[in-house]
């Protein structure tokens, strides 16, 4: 990594320290936004059909109320997850280059190996369920039969 005068190395704590962080690392940016498109539940990924399965069971079961809940709470933390997404792919000008010429900037800190690895496992999962879903359905509903009919 290049350090110039004023640089340090430091996590991120705030979203808006996410802005343009995908003009500086696209895979991992591409990852996390596919991660969190997940958790959003957007469809065909898989956070949207394990949403759909529990409240399909739970409104077959009677439990209107909390389906609304979880509904509104989806929906509410679906806003939040899309706010992050957005700043990752907002452009910043490039303001890291200029900060390059002037040795005024914060270098990157690098994943180790296995924090890429799980991140790649992750994001390939996800992935996988777009292509062949029934690989994954049916073999979690395997384990629930397994788990829950002895």
């Amino acid at each position: 990594s290049i350090e110039g005068k004023n640089s340090e190395i430091r996590d991120i704590r705030y979203i808006a320290e996410l802005k343009g962080k995908f003009f500086t690392n696209p895979l991992l940016s591409l990852s996390l936004a596919i991660c969190l498109f997940s958790m959003a539940g957007i469809p065909p990924l898989i956070g949207f059909f394990s949403k759909q399965f529990v409240l399909y069971s739970a409104i077959q079961n009677g439990y209107y109320f909390i389906s609304i809940i979880a509904i509104l709470v989806s929906v509410i933390s679906a806003s939040y997850y899309l706010k992050i997404v957005v700043q990752l792919f907002l452009n910043t000008n490039h303001k890291t280059s200029s900060s390059i010429n002037n040795n005024n900037f914060i270098t990157n800190k690098y994943l180790s190996n296995v924090h890429s690895y799980l991140i790649s496992v992750l994001t390939l999962s996800i992935l996988l369920f777009i292509l062949k879903p029934s690989l994954i359905l049916n073999s979690t509903q395997l384990l629930s039969l397994s788990l829950f009919n002895w």
